[in-house]
Parts: C-alpha cells; structure tokens; sequence
C-alpha cells in the first residue's frame, strides 16, 4: 500500500510536531534548520531512555497523574538533553553510553536513509523474535493483531499487557515519541531469528510495509488508546541489505 511521505521542507514539518514542540514552533523551525531526520531519530530515541532513567515507566505502571510526569520527567529531560546542545557525533557516543544493545542501535541510525512517513497501522509489524513478553505467535502478526491481544489478554499472565494498558492512559506522555520503523519490514522480521530464540517452526511472518524497531510498547498504546488507523514515524531505508 502506497504511504504518505512526510513533506520534509521545515515549515511544512512544523504540522507534524509533537505537543510539547508545537508550544514553540520558532524554536522547533531553528532546530530542524540545523538538524538531519537521522538525528531527530537519535533524538526521539535517547531521551526517551533518559526518561526511562528517572522511572518513568514505573511511575506509569503506579498511575500517577500524567500532566505531572510529563512536566517533571518529559519536558525537563527535553529541555536539560537540548540545552546541552549535542553534536551528531555526541549523540552517537551517549547512544553508547545508555543503550542496552549499541552496536544494533547504532547500526541502524547509520546504515538506513531516515524520512518521515504516515502509515498506516496494518501496515506495521512489531519487532521479532521479542516484543516484551508478548507471545511469539502474537508478534508475527501485524501491530493490529498485538492490540487486539493486549485488549482481550488476561493481564495477569504477561507484564507487556498491563504495561501498554497503562501507556494507553498516558497520551500527553506517549504523544512525544514517534516510533522509529525499519522498512520493509522483512528488514528485521526474519524467521531466521524466531528459529534461534523460540525453536525451529513454520512461522507464518506477516509481511508488513515496515517493522517497529523502538516503540512497539507506545505505538500499541495509541492504537488502543486512540483508535488510530496510520500513524506518523520516522522510516530507515536502509542503504544496503542487512
């Protein structure tokens, strides 16, 4: 299915920002100026993991009030991680410095051409071999199918159903983020690797336009929370096959 690319001249950008940037869209038009769509990636994706290190996440799963997390956690890590005015280079060292897996991380900020697009979610496939502790058969589906199995889910039985049940009711916070996709999606839904961690089987991969590679969790929420039918991303190319 054809998607809808985003415009990525500055001024049309500025209707695709997050809430909080939206607040100062003088600023945001200076930043994107100066700023490449692949370091808006590694931007989108290290303060949220900044985020992560002041417990947001177990804040969230507590449901304390979101209008407060988002003003003492969100924005002043916004603030304190953009005052400090990173270079491209900088930013690819602190992705060293906290990621749990750089080396991957790195390989895809680096190796795809990154653009903004609007998609649409059946045309979105979650990471594999894991997504949380979302059973493997769930993940080989599109993101459709994982919210449909979060809604009817017993959340007793898997921590990644309460967590994005709780993310749902978070909308000013998982607002913020947009998930970083890889396309086309066979980029990382490989059955090589649902061989290697869960056991050799016929698994049935949906092929997909794209496939999540950091905010399964969030983009799941929104659906649920929202109800939405595309939604915007930033997408790797990437420059050469993996």
């Amino acid at each position: 299915m054809q998607q809808e690319p985003i415009n990525n001249n500055p001024d049309d950008n500025l209707k695709y920002q997050t809430p909080t940037e939206r607040l100062n869209p003088k600023a945001v038009k200076n930043s994107l100026l100066n700023m490449t769509v692949t370091e808006e990636v590694i931007d989108n994706y290290l303060i949220w993991e900044l985020c992560k290190q002041k417990d947001i996440q177990r804040k969230i799963m507590q449901g304390l009030d979101g209008r407060k997390l988002k003003r003492e956690i969100v924005e002043k890590v916004q603030e304190d991680y953009r005052s400090k005015a990173y270079s491209l280079s900088e930013k690819k060292e602190l992705v060293r410095e906290i990621s749990s897996n750089p080396k991957y991380r790195l390989k895809n900020f680096e190796g795809c051409n990154w653009k903004k697009e609007k998609i649409e979610i059946e045309d979105l496939g979650p990471t594999i071999p894991r997504a949380g502790d979302l059973p493997p058969e769930v993940i080989t589906g599109n993101i459709p199918k994982v919210a449909k199995f979060v809604e009817d889910a017993d959340p007793e039985k898997y921590h990644s159903v309460r967590y994005i049940r709780k993310l749902a009711q978070y909308p000013e916070i998982i607002n913020e983020f947009r998930p970083s996709v890889l396309s086309p999606g066979s980029t990382i839904r490989q059955i090589q690797k649902m061989n290697r961690v869960h056991g050799e089987k016929d698994w049935q991969i949906q092929e997909t336009y794209g496939a999540i590679d950091d905010g399964n969790h969030r983009t799941t929420a929104r659906i649920l929370g929202e109800g939405l039918e595309e939604i915007e991303c930033y997408i790797g190319h990437p420059k050469e096959e993996y």
